[in-house]
């Protein structure tokens, strides 16, 4: 049909003109219900009709973000832009514990065995300084060998080597150093220098390596004289500092070219608790391990540059003789009072009674925990400086830091006594025996 039949015309004249009839009606018709609604609010006489609240617009529907992938992704795309600052905090949790997660991981899961070779042979060698018969120094060598260790120790008499023989491990093996005459000394360890350096072939057919310097361990003797300073002898505090700090720093000069050139380890085993506490009567060991201390602290920063780590594992309470009973060391104990003269006793003897009563209520440690730290200071990426291990040393070391001088006193149970003069002394004959049975002697529980 043509769109200029008249028919066609005549109907879209009639819809167009009715609709816009239509229209202007709707907006009289809303113009007239305005003025109304305005005349009725603005009337006092009329009565207020309750007014019909209007409901609140709906909230903005929030389109989702469609990824490229799924809805989800914008969803979860759409709250982050949201709640920026928690979706931050959320991700620096996730990634710190993360973080902390495999580092512990990694400390725990650390390398604790000795690397090998190519061709399935020890490759990593360890020096031990110490007297072959401490518990320690037997208790570290067998740990280390059982990691696939060569351990050496230094010795310095043909009683020691046969000591070491005996305990008929092949890779437990002596090391010939005689301290006293330096020259031997220097082309033992010459030779052993250039045996780290010379090629290996552990069996026929087998390819060539070459060994490697893994750390010096230098463990004193842990046997000190005891008393008051008045009493022990001068030749004792000789033997103290020769046996205690000059062969370890004899030790340590021999071997730091070959530390320094192999960027090995040095770690040096001392006790702790005696020297945490300055512990009363044990004046010599104060002494040592204090001296000690001194040459680690500068000994660290000096071959610091080179590449060479320094760590320092303090010992406390080990259950180094399980079978000894505590009635034995009481008998010791008073052997020792009983030699002083009467004068000392009567102003010293409590004292010393209780100094040499701390930690016996304490259970000793195993020596694993010295194994351990020992490995930890060999093989970690970083070396802790101060390593405290058995039972103890964290205590002690702490309350020797911090605790007051008079409240660790008073802990060590110090009183002192009246000195006995010289004319009481002589009085009678009695007198000294009389003097003798006068001593306490108090169990100190810790």
């Amino acid at each position: 049909m043509s769109t200029t039949d008249p028919f066609i015309l005549a109907w879209n004249s009639i819809r167009y003109h009715t609709s816009n009839m239509m229209d202007q009606a709707d907006k009289h018709f809303e113009s007239m219900a305005i003025t109304i609604r305005q005349k009725a609010n603005d009337t006092s006489w009329l009565p207020q009709l309750p007014h019909r609240k209007v409901p609140p617009p709906p909230p903005p529907s929030v389109t989702p973000v469609v990824g490229n992938n799924t809805e989800g992704f914008g969803v979860v795309w759409g709250w982050v832009k949201e709640h920026k600052w928690l979706a931050v905090g959320l991700v620096v949790a996730v990634v710190g514990g993360g973080v902390y997660v495999v580092k512990r991981k990694r400390q725990r899961g650390g390398r604790r065995k000795a690397l090998k070779a190519g061709n399935g042979a020890r490759k990593e060698v360890v020096v031990i300084h110490g007297q072959p018969h401490d518990p320690i120094v037997k208790s570290t060598a067998h740990d280390l060998e059982r990691r696939g260790f060569i351990v050496y120790i230094a010795v310095s008499s043909h009683e020691d080597e046969q000591v070491v023989l005996a305990e008929g491990k092949t890779d437990i093996k002596p090391l010939q150093i005689d301290i006293l005459d330096t020259l031997s000394a220097r082309a033992s360890v010459s030779r052993f220098s250039s045996y780290l350096k010379s090629p290996v072939i552990p069996f026929q057919g087998a390819p060539a390596h070459h060994l490697k310097f893994t750390a010096l361990i230098l463990i004193p003797d842990s046997n000190f004289p005891s008393g008051p300073i008045e009493t022990i002898p001068l030749d004792h505090w000789s033997d103290t500092f020769n046996l205690k700090v000059i062969r370890t720093l004899a030790i340590t000069q021999l071997f730091l070219p070959i530390v320094t050139e192999f960027k090995s380890r040095l770690l040096f085993v001392t006790p702790g608790i005696g020297y945490s506490l300055r512990l009363p009567f044990h004046a010599p060991e104060v002494a040592a391990v204090g001296a000690l201390e001194g040459v680690i602290g500068c000994l660290r920063r000096e071959v610091g540059a080179a590449g060479v780590q320094v760590g320092w594992i303090k010992v406390g309470t080990l259950d180094l003789n399980p079978t000894e009973k505590k009635g034995n060391k009481e008998s010791a104990t008073r052997a020792d009072v009983l030699a002083w003269s009467p004068a000392v006793r009567s102003i010293y003897a409590r004292g010393y009674v209780n100094s040499k009563a701390v930690g016996d209520g304490v259970k000793g440690s195993s020596l694993k925990e010295v194994n351990a730290a020992v490995v930890a200071g060999m093989l970690d990426r970083k070396v802790k400086k101060v390593m405290r291990v058995g039972s103890g040393s964290v205590a002690y070391d702490f309350i020797g830091t911090w605790a007051p001088e008079g409240a660790v006193g008073w802990m060590l149970g110090l009183r002192g006594g009246k000195r006995v003069t010289e004319s009481v002394r002589g009085s009678s004959p009695g007198s000294a025996h009389s003097l003798e049975s006068s001593v306490e002697w108090e169990r100190v529980d810790k």
